[in-house]
């Protein structure tokens, strides 16, 4: 392998630092494919990303239910309302 070779494989930290750009897609090609190549041999990364991907799901999902109680409403209501008067 020669010293280019070794000096564009990435380490833990380099995807540690990445792993948001990575998951929102905000990469060049050439940087995924690194990440992808340490995923390919590294447990601990490869969770870390699972793991966050399984996370933004987990927030995305809840995000999206209309889970707050309705006396919250009527609040938010009256707090706006005094506001504009």
């Amino acid at each position: 392998m020669t010293a280019d070779a070794t000096q564009k494989k990435y380490n833990c930290k380099d995807v540690e630092k990445k792993v948001q750009a990575f998951l929102d897609g905000r990469l060049a090609k050439e940087q995924v494919l690194h990440i992808e190549e340490h995923l390919d041999y590294c447990l601990p990364c490869d969770k870390k990303i699972e793991f966050e991907k399984k996370l933004r799901n987990l927030v995305k999902s809840k995000a999206r239910e209309n889970s707050h109680p309705s006396k919250l409403d009527l609040e938010l209501k009256r707090i706006i309302s005094a506001k504009k008067s």
